[in-house]
C-alpha cells in the first residue's frame, strides 16, 4: 500500500469524508440560497413564479419516485399523502393526519405538522419565498398521485406559527 492510499484511508476512518460531502452540500445551499435571492431582485415576481414551478416540478419527481420505491397503491385515498408522510419521516418532522369525517362532494384530510420539511434546505432564502416554494414542493408531492388534488394552506410555521396545517382536497 502506497502512501497516498494509507493517507485516504486514514482519513477516511475519521469521518473527513462525510465532512468533505457535507461542505459540499453547504456550499450547493448557499449557491442556490444567494442565486435565488439575486435572481429575484433582478427579476422580482417572474423570477418567483419560476422558483415556484421548479418546486412543483421537484415535488412531483420526488413524489412518484417516493412512490415507486415503496410500491404505493394509488386507489387509496390516503395515498396521496405518502410522499409527505415519508419525507416528513425523513425530515425528522412530527405530523398528524385527519380524515374528512363527513360526506361530501370532495374529501379531504388535515395534515398538522410540528415544523418545516424543508426548514433546513433552504435556509438563507426570503422567508415570503420560503413558504411560496413550500406549498409549490407540497403540492407537487401531493399531485404525484392525485394530480387534481388541490391543497390549502391555513398555517405556516415558518410564519411564525406552532405548526404548519394544510388541507388536502380530492377531488
Amino acid at each position: 500500500m502506497d502512501k497516498y492510499t494509507k493517507f485516504a484511508n486514514a482519513w477516511k476512518t475519521i469521518g473527513v469524508s462525510s465532512k468533505v460531502r457535507w461542505q459540499q452540500r453547504n456550499i450547493n445551499d448557499r449557491l442556490c440560497a444567494n442565486l435565488t435571492r439575486r435572481l429575484i431582485e433582478r427579476f422580482g415576481d417572474a423570477a418567483k413564479e419560476e422558483a415556484a414551478a421548479v418546486a412543483l416540478q421537484i415535488g412531483l419527481e420526488d413524489g412518484r419516485k417516493i412512490c415507486d420505491n415503496l410500491k404505493v397503491d394509488r386507489e387509496l385515498s390516503r395515498a396521496s399523502l405518502i410522499p409527505l408522510e415519508t419525507i416528513s419521516l425523513m425530515s425528522g418532522v412530527e405530523y398528524d393526519i385527519t380524515g374528512d369525517q363527513k360526506t361530501r362532494q370532495f374529501p379531504h384530510m388535515t395534515i398538522r405538522s410540528g415544523g418545516c420539511i424543508l426548514g433546513h434546505v433552504l435556509e438563507g432564502i426570503d422567508p415570503d419565498l420560503r413558504q411560496y416554494i413550500c406549498e409549490s414542493y407540497t403540492l407537487g408531492l401531493i399531485r404525484a398521485v392525485t394530480p387534481d388534488a388541490d391543497v390549502k394552506v391555513l398555517r405556516k410555521f415558518c410564519a411564525g406559527n406552532r405548526q404548519c396545517e394544510l388541507v388536502v382536497s380530492l377531488k
